[in-house]
């Protein structure tokens, strides 16, 4: 029987891809406080052994996969919340630390989903995540700079006119990896750079083997991600880039609160066997 997967909503599945890849989704809950200004918070340990539990009853065989540690505390619950289970001896819950989020803890969930064993799925998880790009563009980075999800080097960028880093979630937290001006050229360079992580030869300098990649594109607008599709696709396809998959996906409410409008985002993933 093939392993169950349990990942939470900064994965930004939709309904209908997690019930038929058979995945569980754990939602991160958005308050407004007393001021009128929005704040996100984890699933409770409880929350999360309900759904360890849940999916046992379809595998006693569990993978939690979960957004990075340095973005949220939902990995401290899961980790608590897998004890529970584990002692109980209901399943047998191993919790992963994604280091990412958002498409590219997507694309992971789906490699490890269907997979023969608990081993087996761990693997094909951390190679997916460890091997996956989350790039990432937005209109304001003063959402990331208030709920501290940016350094402080990166969100003094937010205060320059007219500049517009283009981000990559890493293990580490979020970081600019290029700044431009204005939005047309933000989206130029955020298609360059999943092109690049894709094998293709958008940018300069060592690229990586042309293999074949997953991608997941996300954004609000209906009209900006249909054209985000149409330009990447071209760049792919004059770049050389094997592409297998693609996905779009919603954005997270969660994942709004800390992004703020306009957030486009191109996750790059192996496509594993």
């Amino acid at each position: 029987m093939p392993i169950a997967v349990v990942t939470d909503s900064a994965a930004c599945l939709t309904r209908s891809l997690a019930q038929d890849h058979g995945i569980d989704v754990v939602a991160l809950h958005t308050h407004t406080d007393e001021t009128g200004a929005s704040t996100t918070s984890r699933p409770s340990i409880e929350e999360l052994a309900q759904a360890y539990r849940s999916a046992a009853r379809r595998s006693r065989q569990v993978l939690a996969l979960h957004l990075s540690a340095s973005l949220s505390g939902t990995l401290d619950n899961a980790r608590l919340a897998a004890q529970q289970v584990n002692a109980d001896e209901e399943a047998h819950v191993a919790v992963i630390d994604s280091g990412t989020c958002s498409g590219a803890l997507a694309l992971a969930a789906l490699a490890a989903s269907g997979a023969r064993d608990l081993r087996h799925g761990a693997a094909l998880a951390h190679e997916s995540a460890a091997r996956s790009h989350q790039y990432f563009i937005i209109d304001s980075l003063g959402h990331l700079a208030r709920s501290g999800r940016i350094d402080r080097t990166t969100a003094r960028l937010g205060g320059v006119l007219g500049i517009r880093p283009v981000l990559e979630v890493a293990p580490a937290g979020i970081r600019a990896v290029e700044t431009v001006r204005g939005a047309a050229r933000a989206r130029r360079s955020l298609i360059d750079h999943a092109v690049h992580a894709a094998g293709g030869t958008a940018l300069s300098g060592p690229r990586p083997p042309a293999g074949p990649v997953r991608l997941a594109i996300q954004g609000e607008d209906p009209t900006a991600l249909d054209e985000l599709a149409q330009e990447l696709r071209a760049a792919l396809d004059a770049a050389g880039a094997i592409t297998v998959q693609t996905l779009t996906l919603p954005i997270d409410r969660a994942l709004r609160v800390h992004l703020g409008p306009g957030a486009l985002g191109i996750a790059v993933a192996p496509a594993l066997e």
